[in-house]
């Protein structure tokens, strides 16, 4: 009877700190105003309780959409330690021995090339140390002997769940649904893609702020295809945090270091004193002061979770924005009162950095009157101490998909004067020309990046196309129409869909681009100002993934 009064009369106490502000509404509402992110889904575990939902901002910038508390984000990598705790569940049912190779469970032809798949547990794939790279490229490689060191794959998390659908015979989402979903009340949480979340849905964004399409899972994916919302997330918190589901003990073991890392996320040795891996989880602090954590990053959606055990208290929260993880410190200290060095040690770049403060004052008055503080004393060059070759092609980039093609220029003519030994900053300089029809200067700086690069295929290609002789080859692509477009091309499977490589040029009023081909049947679209449509020249036409493209046969 105590215990009972005990919760009811918990129940009826004001929150403390965050939660029983009024302002937090108002807190998240200017916070993605001034960080640029469309929309925003947040929940606040405080005295292990779900003490604050909240939603903001928009499902998609095209319609307007308000975000609400049931709209689905993709969760990207939190996706991981729901996983991770699901299987700790068969640990403790004795059907998954964290230590037993896995290959004696399920082999995996995928990397049976490389023996030392055979040394690979559970307990390496949970901890990142199975020395599988993030994503394969082709081949799935193992970079060094399992166990080793620190390594964050996803590919070891689907050879686990590989293994776990085996020794289960269920789909990865049955098994989930049945085993966390279901029992924790995650109603709005999966790891396929359901009919049912068509009604209410986040709509990924750009670095620039665009909608771009929604992947909708098909298949479930350990690592990454989670959809949910912060409220369910925040339920699947508590049970690491009362716990539930999991003994005691099994929870500390999750939360214990297992594998050091270095002090960022893309560093080597020393080992960081402050982030270390457990078993799915990310772990920060010190032995006085514990945090497990997990970030998402699918570069559309991205978020973040992290949660002080003896505390009682945590916070997750999604975002349909490449620029979600930039609010990660003002929520996790607004939230608990609590500095981030998992943030920092993910490495993401601040937004006081150098080269972003140049990139915003260029859109803000143009390149001219932003650059003087960003040069050496003698007021000529950049100053490559504080904003690097890398980054000053960044804000070149960013400045042509905004169409800011003279400030672009000027940009990429700063960084190759700074770099002027390297040929990726003349290769840039040239598309700057290249996609503003200046074809004789983007030539020219082909040739130098060439010169310096002779391994830089798309440069000789351009270079070839773009000669002035009356272009050659057994397959001609004419375009009569478009007299005033800067830059039309041609992209297809000959070349890899590259949408750089093969320049039109202009002969007799028509646009002419010529390629020798291998006989065969191939398919390819134009693209003109960086507009990809089919070649309204030819009508024999293809419908790939939902993609219409022009069809060619060479004899």
């Amino acid at each position: 009877m105590k215990n009972l009064l005990y919760i009811l009369l918990a129940a009826l106490l004001p929150l403390p700190g965050f939660a029983q502000s009024s302002s937090h509404d108002d807190f998240f509402k200017s916070l993605i105003k001034e960080k640029e992110i469309p929309g925003l889904s947040v929940a606040l575990v405080e005295n292990e309780r779900i003490a604050y939902t909240g939603a903001f901002g928009v499902k998609s910038r095209d319609t307007g959409e308000p975000v609400e508390g049931e709209t689905l984000f993709a969760a990207a990598s939190l996706s991981k330690p729901v996983f991770a705790y699901a299987v700790l569940q068969m640990v403790e049912e004795g059907k998954l021995d964290l230590d037993t190779p896995l290959y004696k469970y399920l082999e995996y032809p995928d990397a049976a090339h490389d023996e030392r798949y055979k040394q690979i547990t559970a307990r390496m794939v949970l901890s990142h140390s199975s020395g599988f790279p993030n994503w394969r490229d082709d081949k799935l490689d193992i970079l060094f002997t399992p166990g080793e060191r620190f390594q964050y794959s996803g590919e070891g998390f689907v050879y686990l769940m590989r293994v776990v659908e085996h020794i289960t015979q269920m789909p990865l989402n049955d098994f989930m649904e049945e085993r966390v979903f279901d029992p924790l009340g995650m109603a709005h949480t999966s790891y396929v893609w359901k009919e049912a979340f068509e009604e209410n849905f986040a709509v990924p964004h750009d670095d620039l702020g665009f909608p771009v399409s929604k992947y909708r899972p098909e298949e479930g994916n350990a690592a990454h295809s989670l959809q949910t919302t912060a409220a369910d997330y925040a339920k699947f918190l508590l049970a690491m945090l009362q716990p539930q589901g999991l003994k005691a003990s099994t929870v500390e073991l999750m939360l214990s270091p297992v594998v050091e890392v270095a002090p960022s996320s893309s560093g080597s040795a020393p080992k960081s004193p402050e982030i270390s891996w457990g078993l799915g989880w990310g772990l920060q602090g010190t032995s006085t002061e514990k945090a497990f954590w997990h970030w998402g990053d699918n570069n559309t959606f991205r978020c973040f979770v992290i949660a002080y055990p003896d505390k009682g208290k945590g916070v997750v929260y999604f975002t349909n924005s490449n620029l979600g993880l930039r609010i990660t410190p003002k929520i996790v200290e607004r939230a608990l009162g609590e500095r981030c060095p998992a943030w920092e040690w993910l490495g993401y770049e601040r937004e006081d950095a150098p080269w972003q403060l140049l990139f915003k004052a260029i859109l803000e008055k143009g390149y001219s009157q932003a650059i003087p503080p960003f040069l050496e004393k003698n007021g000529q060059q950049l100053d490559t101490a504080r904003i690097n070759e890398w980054q000053m092609n960044q804000i070149g980039y960013r400045l042509m998909e905004r169409h800011r093609y003279e400030d672009a220029r000027k940009v990429f003519y700063a960084n190759m004067q700074a770099f002027p030994k390297s040929a990726n900053t003349y290769d840039s300089y040239a598309e700057a020309h290249l996609r503003t029809g200046d074809f004789e200067t983007a030539r020219k700086y082909y040739s130098k990046a060439l010169e310096l690069d002779p391994q830089n295929a798309v440069a000789e290609s351009i270079v070839r196309q773009l000669a002035p002789k009356s272009p050659k080859g057994n397959a001609s692509f004419r375009l009569n129409a478009y007299p005033h477009a800067r830059l039309v091309t041609l992209a297809g499977e000959f070349n890899g869909w590259n949408p750089l490589s093969l320049p039109f040029t202009r002969h007799n009023g028509e646009w002419i681009c010529c390629v020798d081909l291998e006989p065969g049947r191939y398919e390819y679209k134009l693209i003109i100002d960086g507009v990809w449509t089919p070649d309204p020249e030819n009508p024999e036409v293809t419908v790939n993934d939902g993609n219409i493209h022009s069809v060619m046969v060479v004899e």
